[in-house]
């Protein structure tokens, strides 16, 4: 059973999702806010798998509110307005919802969320990549970065580099959200291996990855780095 709150200051958008979710069965919501500074306080002492949450609200954004908590369940972000969903991915959001939405829609987003907390309990350190007639194990905390060129990759270790046919989504889709994130059209970055940022540019061994101004302020945000 999938545990949820919504948080929306418009009555009637939390009345649809109310709806939406009644008809899942793997679904329970538990709660509905329409300030979320209450809903702040509920969850420091109530966890849940999911939060549905509004970003443009007044007094405090959807994106203000995940910025005071420590622990972030999964999110779907539901706006009206289509301008936040590139900011939104840098909070880790699974999917997200434009108002108006159907039913179907609703659905989809919470295949994607049970498909994200299966992958997180069931999660290895590693994945494997295709060399020849060999299978070559990745452990993820030996990356420093992957940069894309066409249907190729390099895969940046310490002490090797990798370079399997396969393209940048076909990765995405392997590593861990919560320790990598994208600095440049062609580069992602393992943000625990990042030693420097400087001049638009992570720094990381003897490596020098830039940073393009599509990305920059996301991976500030991700950092919590002041511009």
């Amino acid at each position: 059973m999938i545990t949820a709150i919504a948080i929306d200051d418009e009555p009637k958008a939390i009345e649809v999702i109310k709806i939406h979710a009644s008809k899942i069965e793997n679904l329970d919501l538990i709660a509905h806010f329409y300030n979320p500074k209450e809903a702040i306080t509920f969850l420091r002492q109530n966890p849940v798998d999911l939060i549905f949450l509004d970003i443009n609200m007044p007094n405090m954004s959807g994106l203000e509110m995940l910025e005071e908590l420590k622990l972030k369940p999964n999110i779907i972000f539901t706006t009206a307005y289509s301008d936040f969903a590139l900011e939104s991915y840098s909070y880790n959001a699974v999917d997200y919802l434009l108002k108006p939405f159907e039913f179907d829609r609703f659905q989809m987003a919470l295949h994607k969320v049970e498909g994200r907390i299966s992958f997180q309990k069931n999660q290895n350190p590693f994945f494997f990549i295709k060399d020849g007639f060999k299978n070559i194990k990745i452990q993820f905390k030996e990356i420093l970065f992957i940069k894309g060129s066409g249907n190729y990759l390099d895969i940046v270790m310490k002490e090797k580099v990798h370079s399997p046919r396969m393209t940048f989504m076909e990765l995405v889709e392997k590593l861990p959200s919560s320790e990598f994130i994208r600095t440049h059209q062609s580069y992602i970055v393992n943000i625990n291996t990042i030693d420097k940022i400087e001049n638009n540019h992570v720094w990381m061994e003897k490596h020098e990855i830039p940073i393009s101004s599509r990305y920059r302020e996301l991976l500030f945000k991700r950092l919590n780095l002041v511009k």
